[in-house]
């Protein structure tokens, strides 16, 4: 039997891993895959959405770092739940309320996402 970290998600899962920084993976579901999300600026907590935004739209996991099947079925739980793009600043608030503890939307470029979490050799 595998260990919870080795547990593979469903095969219609979202989940991939993603990096920020030296050796930081953490689980997210990208929602909105157009680059066109920019962090918030000083004193917001929420991605906005502008024309000169560069990254991507996603939820992320801000727990534990043990990743279970009950923390990737919240995070495709929490995706299925998602308002779907183009998303104003007062749903994108209203979702954020929504979410469960240590799930956060989040912007980050594209090439931060490594791919499937079922594949992800590092963990």
């Amino acid at each position: 039997m595998h260990p919870p970290l080795m547990t593979v998600p469903p095969l219609a899962s979202r989940v991939q891993a993603a990096f920020q920084g030296l050796g930081n993976l953490f689980a997210l579901v990208v929602i909105d895959p157009l680059p066109i999300w920019s962090t918030p600026p000083t004193g917001r907590t929420l991605p906005e959405r502008n024309r000169e935004g560069h990254d991507l739209l996603a939820l992320r996991w801000h727990g534990p770092p043990d990743i279970d099947g009950e923390v990737l079925a919240a995070l495709d739980s929490a995706a299925d739940r998602a308002p779907s793009p183009p998303v104003s600043a007062a749903e994108l608030a209203h979702y954020q309320d929504s979410l469960p503890d240590h799930l956060h939307l989040v912007a980050l470029p594209a090439s931060s996402v490594l791919g499937p979490w079922s594949h992800n050799p590092h963990r």
